[in-house]
C-alpha cells in the first residue's frame, strides 16, 4: 500500500536536491529560487534553514557539520555552525548565464553535478530557457574536475545501477532519460543511448534508484512519480498531489521512505489553489527500498579547515 504524507509543508519556489543523511537521520534540500538550504530531522516540527549567496542546485555530505553545495563557480563548502562558505572546486569553462541544477555523489564518493541556463534574471524574475548551455561535471576525490557532457538543456536525474555498470542522466529540456556504461574505477561514461523517452506525463526531473535497479523518476508538470525497470519499461505510476514535483531520494532508517521535493515556480493562482501543497516536501511509503548515497570523499584532507 502506498501512503503519501507531507514531511515538510511549505511553498518552495524550486525545492530540489534532496539529500538523506543517515548519520543525522535528517533530510536536506534546497530551494533554488529563494537561495536557501533546509534541514529537517525526522523528529523536528519545522526545518532549519541557511541563506546562501547564489542559486544552490544540489548537495552532498562532507563531514560532520559540513555540507557540499553545487553553486556559483563550482562546489562550495557550507559550515552549518556559522553559515560560512568556501570554494572547494571550481567548474572549468562554465558558460556565462548558467547555474547549477541536479547533482549527486556516485557510489565511489565522486560528486557529479550539472548546470543549465539560469532561469532567473538578476532581479529574480523568471527567464525562459532557450539555450543548451549546460554541462555535466565530475568532481573527483583528488581535486580533479572533468567536464563529462556539454550542450545540456536542463541537467537532471543522476543515478547509478546497483552493480555500478550503468549511469542514468536526463536532459529535461528535450524530455529524455539516457543511460550510459559506467566505469566505477575511472568514473568514465560511454555508450550513451536513450533509456526512456515519453512525452507524458510531464518531463523527467530528478530520480532515485532502488535495490532492484529500478529508477524512480518524478515528472515535472506531470503530477506523477514513475518506476522504470532496468530495461526502460514503465512499471508503476504514482499520482502526486502537486503539479511540479522536482526530485526524490530514499531515506529513513531503513531507506524505505521516498522523499519528494516540489515547486511553486511558474504556477498560476488557479493552479496553486488546485494544488495547495505545491512547494512542500513529501514522504512516500510503500515504494520499496533504496540504496544509500555516500558522502563526498576528499583525498588529502582537501576540505577547508
Amino acid at each position: 500500500m502506498t501512503v503519501i504524507d507531507v514531511f515538510s509543508p511549505g511553498s518552495d519556489c524550486i525545492g530540489e536536491g534532496p539529500l538523506w543523511s543517515r548519520s543525522e537521520a535528517a533530510l536536506y534540500w534546497v530551494d533554488i529560487g529563494s537561495r536557501r538550504i533546509y534541514r529537517k530531522h525526522v523528529t523536528d516540527r519545522h526545518p532549519r534553514s541557511w541563506p546562501v549567496p547564489d542559486y544552490p542546485g544540489s548537495l552532498a555530505e562532507l563531514a560532520p557539520g559540513r555540507i557540499a553545495v553545487a553553486m556559483g563557480r563550482g562546489v562550495q563548502q557550507l559550515r552549518l555552525d556559522t553559515g560560512a562558505i568556501d570554494l572547494l572546486y571550481e567548474a572549468p569553462d562554465q558558460r556565462p548565464g548558467t547555474r547549477f541544477n541536479d547533482g549527486k555523489v556516485d557510489p565511489t564518493g565522486r560528486f557529479w553535478a550539472g548546470t543549465m541556463q539560469n532561469n532567473f534574471a538578476p532581479d529574480g524574475t523568471q527567464v525562459s530557457i532557450e539555450r543548451c548551455d549546460g554541462a555535466l561535471y565530475r568532481f573527483d576525490q583528488d581535486g580533479n574536475v572533468a567536464t563529462v557532457e556539454n550542450n545540456i538543456g536542463i541537467a537532471n536525474t543522476l543515478a547509478w545501477s546497483p552493480d555500478l555498470e550503468r549511469f542514468y542522466f536526463a536532459d529535461s529540456l528535450i524530455g529524455v532519460i539516457f543511460v550510459y556504461d559506467f566505469d566505477a574505477i575511472s568514473g568514465s561514461i560511454s555508450n550513451k543511448r536513450t533509456f526512456f523517452d515519453a512525452s507524458s506525463p510531464g518531463a523527467p526531473d530528478g530520480s532515485a534508484i532502488d535495490v532492484d535497479g529500478c529508477l524512480w523518476n518524478v515528472r515535472w508538470d506531470g503530477s506523477a512519480l514513475l518506476r522504470l525497470t532496468p530495461q526502460g519499461m514503465l512499471d508503476r505510476v504514482i499520482k502526486l498531489p502537486i503539479q511540479r514535483p522536482t526530485s526524490c531520494v530514499f531515506g529513513g532508517a531503513d531507506l524505505k521512505t521516498l522523499f519528494v521535493t516540489s515547486s511553486t515556480n511558474g504556477l498560476t493562482a488557479t493552479q496553486l489553489a488546485d494544488a495547495p501543497l505545491s512547494g512542500s516536501v513529501f514522504a512516500i511509503q510503500g515504494v520499496g527500498q533504496g540504496l544509500p548515497v555516500p558522502p563526498m570523499t576528499l583525498i588529502g584532507n582537501r576540505e577547508i579547515q
